[in-house]
């Protein structure tokens, strides 16, 4: 990272920008590792112009993003980048599917008696390898190009932060608390443990457009986890056969997102090679 690009981020980081949500456009396009210019064909979607300040309109654009929203434009611009959907296609997704990036959010963001702990110390100074956490990363599956897959751990991401959190508190307050130590060892060894995912169908890409997954008396439609359960062909193929399948982990572009608009480093292997 050039050391103006870190000093810039530093002056965000004080004015205290995330946590307000009143993000500039360069801010946003600092975040997420783009150049204003390039990254203005995403900004630009009327999904997200909404979001602009009334009073920055026709000025360069600042944009009132709540936790949710923030963390939804890491998942669009991952979108478009990464599984290469169009921009309009990427904005699309998040706006008819906004409880993606609010679950993400939730541990990213995570707040549990105190203003902003960090239970998986992921905005740690020396945390800045790209990698993922098993039991609370989330990711869009995009099957043959055109259907879309939301995966998320079942057991609730927020309440293995919560735990976490509970037992590092605890160990704090009495270091030689043998039992509190051994329950917080065993907590942080399973954190990459293998898990099971819930699966929802989010919809699919035709042309230019995405389809959302109509709700069924406000309920998602919810793939099973194996074709044993009692799926219908169709449901199971998304799961067993397909040609070609990206999947993106979304829970770590949101924490890149962050890391960079907090002024911390971001160490992706191979990032130079992708651009």
């Amino acid at each position: 990272m050039k050391p103006e690009l870190q000093v810039r981020m530093g002056c965000f980081h004080e004015s205290d920008g995330w946590h307000s949500g009143v993000l500039s456009q360069l801010q946003i396009s600092e975040a997420l590792g783009e150049t204003a210019e390039s990254l203005s064909e995403l900004l630009t979607c009327p999904f997200f112009k909404q979001l602009v300040r009334q009073e920055h309109k026709g000025r360069t654009p600042c944009f009132d993003l709540s936790s949710g929203m923030r963390a939804n434009l890491a998942i669009a611009h991952a979108l478009w980048r990464q599984a290469r959907v169009s921009s309009e296609i990427a904005a699309q997704v998040v706006f008819r599917w906004p409880q993606i990036g609010v679950s993400v959010a939730a541990i990213i963001d995570f707040q549990h008696n105190q203003e902003s702990p960090d239970p998986f110390r992921f905005f740690d100074e020396i945390a800045d390898d790209a990698l993922p956490m098993q039991v609370t990363d989330e990711y869009l599956d995009l099957v043959d190009e055109r259907f879309l897959l939301w995966r998320r751990p079942e057991i609730e991401p927020v309440v293995t932060a919560r735990n976490l959190y509970e037992r590092s508190k605890r160990l704090s307050a009495d270091p030689h608390d043998y039992v509190s130590r051994q329950e917080f060892l065993q907590q942080l060894a399973g954190l990459n443990r293998s898990v099971s995912y819930d699966r929802v169908w989010l919809g699919r890409v035709t042309g230019e457009s995405f389809l959302s997954q109509p709700r069924e008396n406000g309920k998602v439609h919810r793939l099973p986890s194996s074709v044993f359960e009692q799926a219908t062909a169709a449901m199971s193929t998304l799961e067993t056969n397909y040609r070609t399948k990206i999947s993106i982990n979304i829970s770590l572009a949101a924490r890149l997102m962050k890391r960079r608009a907090l002024g911390l480093r971001v160490s992706i292997p191979g990032a130079s090679q992708l651009r």
